[in-house]
């Protein structure tokens, strides 16, 4: 029988799932709980005494991890969250009250808020801070921290995404696809944050700063397809600028010496001027269209 919450919890060798397990049962009485894991069979076995629906992870990737999760899930709402002990699964119950009452279509946890800033360490906190800060600027979006362990989603908005192969951008990568598809009814919340219990490392990314540049990457190439004109119209400004700088220094040199000896000067202006207007008209059109894809999707 369907279930009205999901709850996904994607593991390796975490101990504070077993916990987490008991806690989710009895902050969401009712709720269907799947762990995906790739753990050792000893692992597994005690996983399996818990009475959850167990997943063995044959992908790679805490994003492959959820998704392998989200598509087995019957909830009308489908959750996650990080079971390394840093997140409360009370914020979840939170998330999920406030999705339903606003009628959004997904819900993240904000950890970039004051209380939490001794529970991360400075670069981390830099990167997500920065990280987020890209995504709202090239989506225009309002977001905190695009890269939290603990969120809700409605099941239109992430069935819409089933077909789309996961890649390595941690929440973010959720984010981007269903506003691709057109569920952009994003917010998110303060939830707290702690330590990892033992001091145990994040197994997410060996390297924090080359993962952060990869997910990096992953906004602008999306933004290419979710805001052409953002894309497409700075460049294009960038072009038309510098074509109309080139072509008012010729015309000053032409005014001074009264002579027409820069005409090279004076067709690459023009080429610019050019290419940039061009740039942008497509950026308009393409955007439009993209617009028009959106609501044909949603009806």
């Amino acid at each position: 029988m369907p279930k009205e919450i999901s709850v996904v919890l994607p593991t390796i060798e975490e101990e504070s799932v077993f916990g987490m397990i008991d806690r989710l049962r009895k902050l969401i009485p009712g709720c269907e709980i799947i762990v995906v894991d790739k753990s050792s069979e000893d692992y597994r076995k005690r996983l399996e005494k818990k009475r959850v629906h167990l997943i063995k992870q044959t992908s790679s990737g805490y994003e492959n991890a959820l998704m392998e999760g989200f598509k087995a899930a019957s909830g009308t709402l489908i959750a996650t969250i990080d079971p390394d002990g840093t997140y409360d699964p009370r914020d979840l119950v939170r998330e999920i009250s406030y999705l339903k009452k606003n009628g959004l279509d997904m819900v993240l946890g904000n950890r970039l808020h004051g209380k939490n800033s001794a529970a991360m360490s400075g670069h981390i906190n830099f990167g997500n801070r920065n990280l987020t800060k890209i995504y709202n600027t090239t989506h225009r979006a309002k977001l905190h921290d695009v890269l939290s362990g603990v969120f809700v989603m409605r099941r239109e908005a992430v069935s819409a995404i089933f077909d789309v192969e996961p890649y390595r951008a941690g929440t973010l990568f959720f984010v981007m696809e269903i506003s691709k598809k057109g569920f952009n009814k994003i917010s998110d919340i303060p939830v707290s944050y702690r330590e990892r219990p033992g001091q145990a490392e994040s197994k997410l990314a060996k390297s924090k700063v080359l993962y952060g540049m990869g997910v990096a990457g992953h906004i602008v190439r999306s933004t290419r397809d979710y805001s052409p004109l953002l894309i497409f119209g700075s460049i294009g400004a960038i072009l038309l600028l510098a074509g109309i700088v080139i072509g008012l220094l010729v015309v000053v040199n032409y005014i001074s010496t009264g002579t027409m000896n820069e005409i090279g000067r004076a067709l690459i202006a023009i080429l610019l001027v050019v290419i940039g207007f061009l740039s942008i008209i497509s950026g308009l059109i393409l955007d439009l269209l993209l617009q028009m894809s959106r609501k044909m999707d949603r009806m």
